[in-house]
């Protein structure tokens, strides 16, 4: 299956490329580090190759798939004697953690969505709290697979170039394109993703604090200090320390009550909190939710930790970011834009704030700060360079322009003022003199991040001078994401800036847990009564870390509940028979009018755009949404054929659907006199709800002239 060989090429050609550019970074950072690696840059070859032969072929994605195979095939024979098997030896507890990641992240991946052998028709189905993103990215990654979507647009805003990062979906289209179904193309490598993004985490704080508290430096040795920060710092980014779990308990009369497995293992079907869409102070974005309906999300964010960890660790052992690391470390940077544009200048925020933090430091140790401080630059424009290069032609290209037509702004207090509850929504934003505003600030993030926050300040008295640099790096990726907001949505995008920001602090929240484990067993004074060290590390051990753990994890062990308790509902379900025939009767580049408001519509998951899809999303875009349901409803209610055409001709759509979503939607006035009548169907479907008619236009109305309107 060429959709197997594709994934499996770039992943050793990835994983080979990062072995020989970093030799000195950790097996298990090579390993995930280049499968991330891999997908980035066969996903570019892929589409750069799809996109210049569209005119050609309609093959052209396979064309392009069999040459990026052709470049990984290459890159792994050139590196091919360069590698050593003892380059890739695991130690037990290595071994350990990756099959657990593989094995949690395979259920979690087939939780959102599946095949159910006993769902009738297809039988894709997906969850119900990932159902509405869902149409999204399957609409995407279809429109390559089915459809011929170069140049690229949005498939629910039709002859628009595309406003929206569209990288990963590309990729899933590909897989489908390649002999996958929907949800393998989505599912594996989310899955190896997010197996991925758990074992950098892993590495990069097992780097950062291996040794503390007198243990060994030895990677393989749960003697290490930093081998349980790595394994509670995973735990962490796995949970959720809201203090949403209270909602839970609260439903009953008491916590043995609560506590009943068939409560909570088998009836907890929905997440305890939902802001900000709700007015619900604590966030959805909290949750495993957010991976799960962006799968981009979990590529992108893999992605960061590696770089990350390709930039700390020569900064952490004070030693040069040579060209070769900080050139693919820029390059792999700059390309992933596509995948997520919003995780992109979030990040960019933390290398920037992490390069001139200790180039700045280490130049002050010197005598020559001037000279001292451009050397430090001179090594960081390998790095800065590629990334700002490669980026922002995609930003342009992705933002519909130069401008930036809202897409940035300066939004005091987001995503606090998010919630409809703040005092702060009314005026969209804080006002720093406010006292209740500062009120409603320090009480959102104590809901939604809770106990880990007097955690990280305990992690900085305790931490090194180093600890302290990266972290200070990471706190400035919080404030960005408090002063600007990257959409157009108040309640939206902005929240992978701090998802990005809790996996950036979550290694010294689980700093201060391990050090809590192991306080001193020094004797203390308190009062005139000496109190034994060894009473004060049990209490620590078996009282103290425990309860915060706790509280630290519980509501995200319920979200656990609500995702393996989630609905099913079906993806293509009743709409099935209408997919198949626009597939196999129309052409693959067709646009189509269709009521709007909808998620999912027979033409998107067909590969097809549609010229008004789920217009809340085509706003959040920039897009014009309002223009576009006027002409719908001017196009659907006209009152002879001679305006409807006249219309469909000049916003270019090529086929007209009157099924049971446009006889039902209420949006409008539907005339299906006018198109039974007048118009030529090309054909008409039966499906669940009733048929489904599809018009041609260019059959119907022939050319322009003859029937445009006087003057």
């Amino acid at each position: 299956m060429l959709a197997a060989v594709y994934l499996l090429s770039l992943a050793l050609a990835g994983i080979a490329a990062v072995t020989v550019l970093l030799p000195n970074a950790p097996v298990m950072v090579r390993l995930a580090g280049g499968f991330i690696a891999g997908i980035v840059v066969a996903a570019w070859v892929t589409y750069v190759v799809a996109l210049g032969l569209s005119p050609l072929t309609e093959e052209s994605l396979l064309v392009g798939m069999v040459v990026s195979i052709g470049v990984s095939a290459t890159v792994l024979a050139f590196l091919a004697p360069r590698l050593r098997v003892a380059e890739f030896r695991f130690r037990p507890l290595e071994i350990a953690l990756i099959g657990l990641a593989l094995i949690f992240s395979f259920w979690l991946m087939d939780q959102r969505l599946s095949v159910d052998d006993a769902a009738t028709g297809d039988q894709v189905v997906v969850s119900a709290n990932t159902w509405g993103d869902t149409a999204l990215h399957v609409s995407l990654a279809r429109s390559f697979s089915q459809g011929d979507n170069y140049p690229t647009e949005y498939p629910f805003y039709a002859n628009e170039p595309i406003r929206y990062h569209f990288g990963y979906d590309f990729f899933a289209g590909a897989l489908e394109k390649g002999g996958f179904n929907v949800p393998m193309a989505f599912n594996l490598p989310g899955a190896l993703g997010f197996a991925a993004m758990m074992m950098l985490l892993f590495a990069l704080t097992r780097f950062l604090f291996a040794g503390y508290g007198g243990g060994t430096k030895d990677p393989g040795s749960l003697r290490n200090f930093g081998v349980w920060t790595g394994l509670v710092a995973v735990v962490l980014l796995l949970t959720n320390s809201s203090f949403a779990f209270v909602r839970y308990f609260e439903q009953f009369d008491s916590i043995p009550e609560a506590l009943k497995p068939a409560h909570w293992f088998e009836e907890h079907g929905s997440y305890l909190a939902v802001g900000p869409y709700t007015g619900d102070i604590i966030t959805i974005f909290n949750t495993p939710n957010v991976y799960l309906t962006q799968t981009h999300l979990i590529i992108g964010m893999a992605l960061v930790l590696f770089v990350a960890f390709g930039l700390v660790q020569p900064l952490r052992e004070g030693v040069s970011l040579t060209r070769q690391r900080g050139a693919l470390l820029g390059v792999l940077f700059g390309m992933s834009f596509w995948l997520n544009g919003v995780l992109y200048v979030s990040a960019g925020v933390f290398f920037g704030v992490l390069l001139v933090v200790f180039a700045v430091l280490a130049a002050a140790r010197h005598g020559d700060f001037a000279g001292q401080f451009w050397e430090k630059t001179k090594e960081a424009v390998w790095f800065i360079v590629p990334a700002l290069g490669l980026a922002i032609p995609q930003a342009i290209w992705l933002n519909g322009g130069i401008g930036t037509e809202g897409n940035v702004q300066t939004q005091i207090g987001y995503l606090v003022c998010s919630s409809p509850e703040a005092s702060c929504h009314a005026s969209r934003g804080m006002d720093l003199l406010n006292v209740e505003h500062w009120w409603d600030f320090a009480e959102y993030w104590w809901l939604n991040v809770g106990l880990a926050i007097p955690l990280m300040a305990l992690a900085m008295i305790w931490g090194s001078n180093s600890d302290r640099k990266i972290f200070l790096a990471a706190m400035a990726v919080f404030v960005f994401g408090s002063t600007f907001q990257l959409s157009r949505d108040l309640g939206g995008h902005n929240h992978k800036i701090f998802n990005l920001w809790e996996n950036l602090t979550n290694p010294f929240v689980a700093f201060a847990l391990v050090g809590l484990w192991n306080v001193s067993t020094q004797r203390v004074q308190m009062g005139g009564v000496t109190i034994d060290g060894q009473v004060i590390r049990a209490a620590a051990k078996f009282v103290v870390v425990p309860l915060l753990l706790v509280f630290l994890v519980l509501s995200g062990l319920l979200d656990f509940m609500t995702i393996k308790n989630d609905g099913k509902h079906a993806v293509f379900g009743e709409k099935q028979p209408a997919i198949e025939w626009i597939d196999e009767n129309l052409p693959r580049d067709a646009v189509f009018l269709t009521t709007w408001g909808e998620l999912y519509i027979a033409p998107n998951l067909a590969g097809r755009g549609v010229y008004l899809g789920y217009d809340p999303w085509v706003a959040s875009a920039g897009y014009d949404a309002e223009i576009r349901r006027q002409r719908t409803a001017e196009i659907y209610g006209a009152p002879d054929r001679a305006i409807a055409c006249r219309l469909l001709l000049q916003e270019e759509i090529d086929y007209v659907q009157i099924g049971p979503q446009e006889r039902s939607s209420g949006r409008f006035t539907l005339d299906a006199a006018l198109f039974e009548r007048d118009f030529v169907a090309a054909g008409s479907v039966d499906q669940g709800g009733g048929a489904v008619t599809y018009y041609d236009v260019a059959a119907s109305c022939g050319d322009s002239a003859s029937v445009a309107a006087p003057g």
